[in-house]
Parts: C-alpha cells; structure tokens; sequence
C-alpha cells in the first residue's frame, strides 16, 4: 500500500507512523486562512510550507527554510507532479497556438447562434462538463476552453464558470463506471477486501457505494437547480450581479489564474479561421487520452473494464495533449499557412499563461506533503475512532475523510489514507462497506472542493480564467450546503434507512435551502436574479 500511495497520490512520502497531533493541522490551516485573508497565493502556500518544514526540522526556522526548498524540489521532480505540469505547460502552448488559428472564436460564433440565454449557456457548459466523463483534468481544460468565450459574452462571472467546471467534473468522473477515478477506487476497495478476507467483488462494492455518493450526487443536483431556476446566493449572488449588471465578469482587483490575452496573440488577416481548427485538437485529446488510458492499462488483452484499473492517468492525458499540439502545428503551418515564428511566439505566450498555475500547483503538492509528513491523516482518524459507533460510522468517515481532504488538497491522497483504516472498523463493526466505503470516497470530495490547495480547484480556476480566491470563496457556500445535507443523510443511513429514500429527501432538501438562500441571503445586492436574462 505505500509503494502505491507514494507513487499516486501525488506525494514524496509515506503515512507516517506518527503524528504531532493538533498541530499537525497548523501548516495547511495557516496558508489557507492567509490565503483568504491576503490574496497572496504564492506567499501564502510557502509560509504554511516553511512552517511545516520548521515543526519537521525540530522548531528551527533556519533548518526549516532550506528543508521547504528541499520539499518543493521532491514534489516537482516526482514522476505523477511533473507529468501534470508538462500536461499544463503543453494546454498552454495548446491554447496559444488555438488564439492563433482564431479557431477558438469561429466555434464561439457558431455555438453562440444557437445559444440565446445566460441560462442556456450555463445549462450547455453543466452538460458538456458531464459528458467528458472520462478524466476530471481533461474535462476542465476542454469545457473551460470550449465554453468561456461563451460564458463572457453572456456576461456570466468566471466565479460562476469556475464552479460549473468544479462541480461538474470531478463529481461525475468520481461515480463513472469508465473513467481514470474507477480503477484507482476499485483496487483500493480489493486491497482491502483481499487483506480482510472478504469475498466480495471489489466492482461490485463499488457500484453498490454509488447511491451512498451523497455528496457527490448533490453537488451535481445543486449546479442544475441553481441553473435552471436562476439561483445564487452569497459571494457567488455579488459575482453574478456584478457581471449580469456591470459587464464584468472579473472583479476590478482580480487576479486571473490564467491570464487568457487573446489580445497578445493576433490571428494573421490571410487566415481563414475555421471551427474545425479548434474542434479538431479537442477531439483528438479526447480519443488518444481514452485510448492511451485502455492501452497503458493492457488492452487489448484485457477488457476495458480491467484496463481502466491499471490506466496510467498521468501518461494518457501527456499523450492526448502532445498530440493535439502536434494536430495545430501541422493546421497552422500546412493548412492556415502560418510562418513558424508566429506559432513559436504564440507557444510562448501559452507558457507564459500557465506559470502562475504551475507555481500554485507546485507549493499546493507540497504543503499537501508536509501535511502528510506531520501526520494528519493519522490524527484526524484516531480522533474520530474515538467516537465511532456503528451507526455513526458513515457520517463520521465522511467528515473525517472531508477534513484530512481539506488539509492535504488531495482527493486520491485521502482515500489511501482512510482506506486502511475505515474499511476493517466497518467490518469489525458490521457496519455495511458500501456505505463506508462511499462515506469515504466522496467526503474526500467535499473536502476537496473546500480548499484551495487542491489541484482540482486550481485547474479549475486556471481553465475558467478566475481568480483562485474568488472561486474559492464563491464555491464555499455551496459546497458546505451539500456537504451539511450529505452528513444529515450518513447519519439517517447508518440508522438504515435506504440510500435511495435519503437522496430523494436531500434533493428536496437541497431545493429548498437553495431557494431560502437565494431569497434571504446577502440582502444587501438585492433579491435573487429573476428570469429576466431568460
């Protein structure tokens, strides 16, 4: 299990065997709330990383301050980080070369005469978002790239943007029965199964935890209620005011994670911009991504089913997005006839794009690291082992796993850690796997959609072009309502009543809350939206 955990999730180390109890909480709680406070990103990820390192180093700041360099160094040189950064840098020099071709802006013209509405073009981004269920980070790059030109001219917020592609991502990968997410989660479900004796079909427990996603299946629900019924509420209602009334989809003192200055790379006049000089790449980096994920798992020896389970998710997206690169090189220069100093310059621009992302997601892996090296995992669940009852147990390893999520950025890393350790107290306890084991899978989620070290959520700022800050602190109050309803549900179910009955209950409850919030909060930008941008 270690030599998988430290290789997948994204990490230098191992559990630790110990832990410095609260205060292992201190780095990641640090740089989050000075994060919020301060605006300051980069600043804020290494303080909290240099005080990790201080507390590893025996309290020395001095030997704290040049463990942190040391740390940052393992995170990027590790073989799943720096693929994902070449996979940004690549999607950088891919949208350069797409403002180039004015592909992007000939699709944008072509969906925009279909579409009439805000609402129309928030619904189309929610579903495109679902439909690339294959692989969380391509579908944020692919629907962010595909749909912000769109959202912008339905004076839409990024913020707004940020959290469809937040929301519809990665809680639609993490219950899809052919996606990167089902081989990591099923061989983790065996792992244990196969350490415990169980003899039980791993895909099946998995299928089976599906209806137990209670957080993962509203988070979904939340995004098409507030869609459809033209709903916000909190941060979010002041960034959709702001950009319905103003024209703003930025506020004045944002800092895009992405710059996107298609003003800085100008398509030449002798090119005839085409849709397909966009569509086609895209569609490339889907298939060879699908096929590349079948292949490096053993297909065709195996069946697809088995091979998503050994798929080498760093590997497939590097293939697809290298090979969309490939695709505009050979558009640019053999078909739109462009010099290859125009597309150099425009790679170099995409670089310069996806810099800042980089730098986040570098100092966001190793805060995650630090937080790991001083044990939080292993503080947060003998915490809560120490008020688990069997029919507590769901809701406790929901916000358990929530918690160490939150701390760490991770998803992945999560679940290696609460796997070990939830899935034998259920069975000792009788409690029944599929809803622990569900509790764990998407409480990793919820805390995931917190907090603002976590890849995801960066990605997702980056693809939307928003302000980190401003996503995180616009998506908070959704996630914490789905989150809130999710942890009433674990806990009617550990009493027994039946997932199915439990979802139709929070939806409702979700519907309601919804429409209170939206009505009564955050009185001071007026009632919510009516239809009148319908």
């Amino acid at each position: 299990m270690e030599h998988l955990y430290s290789i997948v999730m994204n990490t230098t180390f191992v559990m630790p065997t110990e832990t410095y109890g609260i205060i292992s909480l201190l780095p990641a709680l640090f740089a989050i709330v000075l994060t919020l406070v301060s605006r300051q990103v980069l600043l804020s990820l290494f303080t909290g990383i240099w005080i990790g390192a201080t507390i590893l180093m025996g309290w020395n700041p001095v030997a704290g301050a040049a463990h942190s360099l040391q740390l940052v160094i393992d995170n990027v040189t590790a073989s799943f980080n720096s693929k994902l950064l070449l996979f940004t840098f690549l999607s950088g020099a891919m949208l350069g070369m797409i403002f180039l071709s004015g592909g992007m802006n000939a699709l944008a013209r072509r969906i925009i005469a279909r579409i009439k509405t805000r609402k129309q073009a928030a619904l189309g981004t929610s579903v495109l978002g679902m439909l690339i269920f294959v692989d969380s980070y391509a579908s944020t790059m692919i629907t962010g790239s595909v749909m912000r030109p769109i959202t912008d001219k339905f004076d839409i917020s990024r913020e707004k943007l940020a959290y469809l592609l937040d929301s519809t991502t990665s809680p639609v990968v993490s219950v899809a029965v052919v996606s990167t997410w089902v081989g990591f989660e099923v061989g983790l479900i065996r792992e244990q199964f196969t350490s415990l004796g169980i003899d039980q079909s791993a895909f099946v427990v998995f299928l089976q935890s599906i209806p137990f996603r209670f957080y993962s299946l509203l988070a979904v629900v939340l995004v098409f209620i507030l869609v459809l019924m033209d709903w916000d509420f909190g941060p979010m209602k002041r960034a959709e005011r702001r950009a319905k009334e103003d024209g703003k989809v930025l506020s004045d003192d944002a800092d895009p994670l992405l710059e996107t200055r298609e003003e800085d790379i100008v398509t030449p006049d002798h090119v005839d911009s085409r849709w397909w000089y966009f569509a086609a790449p895209i569609v490339v980096l889907v298939a060879v991504t699908g096929f590349g994920l079948l292949y490096s798992g053993g297909w065709p020896a195996k069946v697809p089913i088995e091979a998503l389970k050994g798929a080498a998710t760093a590997d497939a997206i590097l293939w697809g997005v290298f090979s969309a690169c490939a695709l505009l090189l050979a558009i640019l220069v053999g078909h739109a006839r462009v010099e290859l100093e125009a597309v150099s310059d425009a790679i170099f621009e995409g670089f310069k794009m996806v810099m800042f992302p980089v730098a986040v997601l570098s100092l966001a892996w190793t805060i995650g690291s630090v937080s790991e090296a001083l044990g939080v995992g292993p503080y947060v669940v003998s915490v809560a082992e120490g008020i688990i009852t069997p029919e507590l147990l769901p809701a406790v390893v929901f916000l358990a796993a929530a918690i160490i999520s939150f701390s760490i950025g991770t998803s992945w890393g999560t679940m290696g850690i609460m796997f070990p350790v939830a899935v034998p107290l259920a069975y000792q306890l009788g409690a029944p796997l599929p809803g622990a084991i569900g509790a764990i899978l998407t409480g990793s989620l919820f805390g995931d959609h917190c907090s603002p070290i976590s890849d995801t959520t960066v990605l997702s700022s980056m693809f939307a072009g928003a302000d980190h800050v401003d996503h995180v602190n616009t998506q908070i109050p959704y996630a914490i309502l789905c989150g809130t309803v999710a942890t009433g549900l674990f806990l009617a179910s550990g009493y027994g009543v039946g997932p199915i009955v439990l979802l139709g209950i929070g939806v409702t409850g979700l519907f309601v809350t919804a429409y209170y919030l939206s009505q009564h909060s955050d009185l001071s930008v007026g009632t919510a939206f009516g239809s009148s941008s319908d």
